[in-house]
């Protein structure tokens, strides 16, 4: 799949992770908020449209990063073969921890404290991968 120029300029490309990961932190607080004033059927609620949000934006750009930017500066620049291993390992984890969460939740019926110290995990992750992305990758 050919990528479109505008991805791969890095104002563009930084608007999408920072509207992705603001919504994402905007839902995970909502999320724990809910959480710590013991309002759990509210709770599960947001975090399943987190988990659905996670999946739809974060994971789907994942993919279409790998399918598609990711292979093409890789045969442009080999050289960045390591880096393109390691941004497709934040991916990973990122799939690795929503993946438990979901499992969790399927099992318990309800979130835990463990749970959204996950969301919080793939904040982190997300956070410390797009920075990297942006300066391996990315032209100005």
């Amino acid at each position: 799949m050919a990528t479109g120029p505008a991805l791969r300029k890095l104002a563009a490309h930084r608007s999408i992770h920072d509207g992705a990961h603001a919504e994402a932190r905007d839902l995970t607080d909502v999320t724990e908020k809910l959480f710590q004033d013991n309002r759990m059927e509210d709770c599960l609620k947001a975090a399943e449209a987190l988990i659905e949000y996670i999946e739809s934006r974060i994971i789907a750009h994942a993919d279409a990063e790998e399918e598609g930017l990711y292979q093409e500066i890789q045969e442009e620049n080999p050289k960045l073969t390591t880096d393109i291993h390691m941004l497709t390992r934040d991916h990973d984890l990122m799939r690795v921890i929503l993946s438990k969460i979901k499992e969790q939740l399927e099992s318990k019926k309800e979130v835990t404290r463990t749970m959204i110290n996950q969301f919080n995990a793939i904040l982190i992750v997300n956070e410390i991968h797009s920075r990297s992305e942006e300066e391996k990758l990315l032209e100005d």
